[in-house]
């Protein structure tokens, strides 16, 4: 569930030195065969292949990690808008919803033999209401379930746990949430991506589900000033974490650290020049990370598949400088860094991604913005992202 708001404020990122970037290369620029915009496509590997659930048409595709742009295959056809992929050994579980006011409590859990060429579709459970998200511990099933009031608007979701040891059952464990975009599991907490319509903000929950009984989620993140995130994903220690900045920053959160804050992690998504959207984002067991982005050129929306490997991403690589500071902010004339280094290459985007200016800034040096437009523009400094406002 994209919710996209824009706030105008200012946005830090904690710095990490020029020898850890992470650039993604692009592995597929069309991974779904044209499909237009798509609420609810999710992605999982198995045997090298990415598995992609395409709502709207009904299908779940795959294509073959070993070489880029592999044909795109349709794996299963005929389902009902399925999204939230989850493998299981060798099987392929994912959910199918209906239309949420027509039909709210139609959706199933089903499955497929990821081992077959033309695997059949396997209702494991049914009865959910409006499903969206998965994952999964053993044979313990995590969903999100969407509840509408009368005239179809969201009135709240719920996690709710599908044990299919035996005969599937399902435990509701928390409907305390607005909105959830997305969620992952380590060690028994699942960590819960919410936006909340009152504040404003995107926050991570932590529910403890060790017992698979209902319990109360604790808030363990939230968002800095307009760093909104939606999709995350966990490797190792980390939680990645995507936004709706321009240019498309993936962040990370240490899991271990007894105070959670973002770092950058992975920068500059690029289609033909242009900064796309990152999304859903999946890891495999050689520490790759791979991103289902679109790009919107104003009529046709272009989903994209990239990869990363993290393995040059090592916790020493961060090493913390003191953070840049943006200012004045608003401005009518001029901005300007503090604890600026050494020279830094920067550019200034409008909030529909084109590049305003461009170029170098030394320390104690103004950047010219008088004869910008009114309105709100980010800022990329070699790794870091900013917002400001022309008065």
């Amino acid at each position: 569930m994209n919710l996209k708001i824009t706030l105008i404020s200012i946005l830090f990122l904690n710095f990490f030195s020029v020898n850890a970037q992470i650039t993604p290369t692009l592995l597929h620029n069309n991974p779904v065969n044209g499909i237009q915009y798509d609420d609810g496509m999710d992605m999982e590997i198995y045997n090298n292949e990415m598995y992609i659930s395409v709502t709207t048409a009904g299908k779940i595709v795959k294509v073959n990690l070993s070489a880029p742009n592999s044909a795109v295959v349709d794996v299963v056809t005929g389902l009902t808008s399925p999204t939230g992929l989850k493998i299981i050994g060798n099987e392929l579980y994912f959910l199918q919803r209906n239309n949420a006011l027509e039909a709210p409590s139609t959706g199933k859990l089903s499955k497929i033999n990821a081992t077959l060429a033309n695997p059949s579709v396997i209702d494991v459970y049914s009865g959910l209401m409006f499903p969206f998200e998965i994952t999964a511990n053993g044979t313990n099933v995590y969903v999100s379930e969407t509840y509408l009031n009368g005239v179809g608007e969201l009135d709240y979701m719920q996690i709710s746990l599908i044990n299919l040891s035996g005969t599937p059952s399902k435990t509701v464990l928390s409907n305390q949430f607005h909105s959830v975009d997305d969620f992952e599991i380590k060690d028994n907490f699942l960590y819960i991506i919410e936006w909340d319509n009152v504040t404003d903000k995107s926050r991570i929950f932590k529910l403890d589900v060790t017992s698979g009984t209902p319990g109360t989620p604790a808030l363990y993140y939230t968002d800095t000033p307009d760093d909104y995130f939606y999709k995350g994903v966990i490797h190792n220690n980390y939680i990645y974490l995507n936004n709706d900045n321009t240019p498309s920053v993936v962040n990370r959160i240490d899991l271990n650290s007894g105070t959670p804050s973002t770092s950058a992690a992975v920068n500059g998504f690029d289609f033909n020049g242009n900064d796309v959207n990152v999304g859903e984002m999946v890891a495999d067991g050689n520490n790759n990370l791979y991103f289902l982005c679109d790009y919107y050129d104003g009529s046709v929306t272009t989903y994209l598949l990239y990869k990363v490997n993290l393995n040059s991403l090592s916790t020493q690589d961060f090493a913390k400088a003191p953070k840049l500071i943006l200012h004045p902010n608003p401005s009518s004339d001029f901005i300007s860094f503090s604890n600026l280094e050494n020279s830094a290459k920067y550019q200034i985007f409008s909030l529909d991604g084109k590049v305003i200016k461009k170029g170098n800034v030394n320390p104690n040096e103004t950047i010219n913005i008088s004869h910008f437009t009114t309105g709100v523009y980010n800022v990329f400094l070699e790794n870091q992202s900013f917002k400001f406002v022309k008065k």
